[in-house]
């Protein structure tokens, strides 16, 4: 390159070294400028250039400078270029990659020289040899340098030697004083300094706080910013970028499979060197060398700490959504947001199911989760694999720690991720629920629990079908877990106190809450009822508290609190659609629940639920506590508005309503002038009066019953002598919860 400047006067050459400079995954190579000045002795300044580098969203610049030569002067002079920091890129769009402006159209104190345009495209210089140098970087294949590690190339061989010594290469010789960094350059140091430690940032945008310390790097971040110039465009999408270089990244990633960068210990490839060099130091070593003064978070690079400061501790989100009140600290998140709440958009679509998503991160994810088995992240604790190792990371938090470092500053919720804990803020204590429900009352904090919602409600579509029944869900997660729960026995969530298990973690706390911590969170605000989740609570205020009861049969009326009732309710009355079968007999069932509880009390002996004043014993928890309630206290909280009858049950209470004082004997027996509150006495009217059918059988005699209480009562009167129940006061005993009344009231009181 000396060769093309005048021979006859000694030649000083400020070559600088090539700068990584971390864009979003683009490397961007500027080439310093030699500009001739009008000394007659050349000053010469070597400034060496490093390797600094900068996160910004996965890519690298690598500039070079370009020789500035005048028409008119005969002498060289050096000129020092301004010294440039990392830029902060969080002000910055990061679907924008930050660009470097093209050489020759910045300013120049020599603008009043003669401008030289290229005839390929809009390139402009001031000299000839930086329209050579654009001309043999962009334009021809004439790039002599090629690195003998990577497929970077270079215009000069020096370039390349700092390239390699960057990059291929320990040897750091530069270190700040102030921290662990160093470079391979003294100016990369120096740049280093100004902006991690002195903060001197010379140029001030005239539309915004951002400050740089070069030049370049301001007019770069108002082309992005405040301009909507950006002149290189893909020919294969919509994408637009400032600068020649992003572009090319931009194709590398999106439209071709050349990631030329392989991590040694994975199957990552990369783009960009930098990126493939954050990917090792972030999950091949424990190396995060940038620090949060004000808590434990440590992160690969400078930029995802900043980012992590303003989220965290200052709340400096200055991206503002037009639409509603969310704020974000990035643009591209801002963007992420209005095209998933406030658009339709969503450019990125699975080539093998319906999923859209806003960004190709996304779908990525989607694909590796739902069409391959691609689960690179393993727990170390458990058969748990993610797709992202995020997952991993909250999954260890929340099954394997007990460090749940979000807190709620209202109630004593812990989580492990500040997206939940913003959540139950807005569940629990603000109630700010903006998705409303078009066809109900529903509200909900997410759109997506929307979106399920009217789905499961609204709409027939459950497109997650199980391959071995007809079950049918919403989503993927629901599906999982019914086929763990009904075509598996593998439930891997075990209780520690009993040999309670489950197929989800959520289900194992709630049991240990409800039986051995007592931990009801939820109170009643009209009685004493707790509960361990709101839900339930929910329920129990508008089924016991306001008669609201806002789903009705279409067939009868019928009304239920929930929709689950009211579906089992047209499944067990109207359909007669029963799918769970019992193994061991004819017995069927509308939930798996009612199956599981007939197996226990009729085919098993395994009763879990025992009594702590007699032996009485029971397949559910609630029959132990309504016996608790008829047999040990005097509690029967559910009483009759026109007499004295009192109930453990609202369900024994509306039977005798109906029974005693509106005589609403709803089910008629269509062989004679039977009657009855309830279905079930009618089946067993029928079946003793009118059928021989009686399918329960005693096993010691030839004792036949209707009912399998029948049979009970039989096998405890006739072969075991078992009387279960015992008069307080005195030693009688019976057999039956009736015998007992009648004995009481006949000995013990003046009734």
């Amino acid at each position: 390159m000396a060769d093309k400047i005048n021979p006859s006067f000694p030649i000083g050459i400020k070559i600088e070294e090539e700068e990584k400079i971390y864009y979003g995954g683009h490397v961007h190579v500027k080439q310093e400028e030699l500009i001739l000045d009008e000394e007659p002795k050349i000053a010469i300044k070597e400034e060496e250039e490093e390797e600094a580098e900068n996160n910004y969203g996965g890519r690298v610049n690598v500039k070079q400078e370009e020789l500035l030569i005048s028409d008119e002067e005969s002498t060289v002079v050096i000129k020092e270029e301004d010294e440039e920091p990392k830029i902060d890129y969080d002000e910055l769009n990061q679907q924008e990659e930050l660009p470097l402006p093209d050489h020759g159209a910045k300013e120049s104190c020599c603008s009043g020289q003669k401008v030289r345009q290229s005839s390929n495209c809009d390139y402009k210089s001031i000299t000839p040899r930086g329209l050579k140098k654009h001309i043999t970087v962009h334009n021809t294949v004439e790039n002599p340098h090629d690195c003998p590690y990577c497929d970077n190339i270079y215009i000069i061989s020096q370039a390349l030697k700092r390239h390699i010594q960057a990059n291929h290469t320990v040897e750091k010789p530069h270190k700040c004083p102030q921290c662990d960094y160093k470079s391979v350059t003294s100016t990369n140091l120096k740049r280093h300094i100004k902006t991690q430690h002195t903060h001197d940032k010379a140029h001030q945008c005239a539309y915004c706080n951002y400050k740089s310390v070069r030049s370049t790097h301001l007019k770069n971040h108002i082309m992005a910013r405040h301009t909507v110039e950006k002149p290189h465009k893909c020919p294969q999408c919509d994408y637009k970028s400032v600068t020649s270089t992003n572009l090319k990244n931009h194709i590398m990633a999106h439209h071709t499979v050349e990631k030329p960068h392989k991590c040694p210990q994975c199957d990552y490839k990369s783009v960009t060197y930098t990126n493939l060099k954050n990917h090792i130091m972030a999950h091949h070593t424990v190396e995060k060398p940038h620090k949060c003064p004000q808590c434990d978070y440590q992160s690969v690079t400078s930029t995802n700490l900043k980012r992590h400061i303003k989220t965290r501790h200052t709340h400096d989100k200055a991206h503002q959504c037009a639409y509603c009140d969310y704020k974000s600290v990035t643009s591209t998140h801002l963007k992420n947001h209005i095209m998933n709440h406030h658009t339709v958009e969503k450019p990125h679509k699975c080539p093998q199911c319906d999923y859209k998503s806003v960004t190709s991160t996304h779908l990525k994810n989607h694909i590796i989760a739902h069409h391959t088995v691609d689960k690179a992240h393993q727990c170390a604790y458990c058969d748990y694999k993610s797709v992202t190792s995020t997952n991993l990371k909250n999954h260890i938090l929340a099954h394997h720690t007990v460090e749940k470092p979000h807190k709620c500053s209202q109630c004593d919720y812990k989580s492990v991720t500040s997206t939940n804990l913003k959540r139950h803020i807005k569940n629990r204590h603000t109630l700010d629920k903006a998705y409303q429900c078009a066809y109900c009352n529903y509200k909900s904090v997410t759109s997506t629990h929307l979106k399920n919602h009217i789905m499961a409600h609204h709409t027939v579509e459950k497109p997650h079908k199980c391959p071995q029944c007809d079950y049918k869900s919403v989503t993927s997660t629901n599906l999982k877990n019914h086929i763990l729960a009904h075509h598996t026995v593998e439930k891997p969530h075990k209780c520690p106190q009993c040999d309670y298990k489950s197929v989800t973690s959520t289900n194992l706390k709630r049991h240990i809450k409800t039986r051995h911590t007592l931990d009801k969170a939820h109170q009643c605000a009209y009685c004493d009822y707790k509960s361990v989740i709101s839900q339930e609570l929910k329920i129990h205020t508008i089924a016991r508290h306001t008669g609201e009861k806002p789903y009705k049969c279409p067939q009868c009326d019928y009304k239920s609190v929930t929709s689950t009732h009211l579906k089992n309710h047209i499944m067990a009355h109207h359909t007669l659609e029963k799918p769970h079968k019992c193994p061991h007999c004819d017995y069927k069932s509308v939930t798996s629940t009612h199956l599981k509880n007939h197996i226990m009390a009729h085919h098993t002996v395994e009763k879990p639920h025992k009594c702590p004043h007699c032996d009485y014993k029971s397949v559910t928890s609630t029959n132990l506590k309504n016996h608790i309630m008829a047999h040990h206290t005097v509690e029967k909280p559910h009483k009759c508005p026109q007499c004295d009858y009192k109930s453990v049950t609202s369900t024994n209470l509306k039977r005798h309503i109906k029974t005693r004082h509106i005589l609403d004997m709803a089910h008629q027996c269509p062989h004679c002038d039977y009657k009855s509150v309830i279905s079930q006495k009618l089946k067993k009217h029928i079946m003793a009066r009118h059928t021989v059918e009686k399918p329960h059988h005693c096993h010691l005699c030839d004792y036949k019953s209707v009912s399998s209480q029948q049979l009970k009562i039989h096998i405890m009167a006739r072969h075991t002598d078992e009387k279960p129940y015992q008069c307080a006061h005195c030693d009688y005993k019976s057999h039956l919860l009736q015998y007992l009344k009648n004995h009481i009231m006949a000995r013990h009181t003046l009734e």
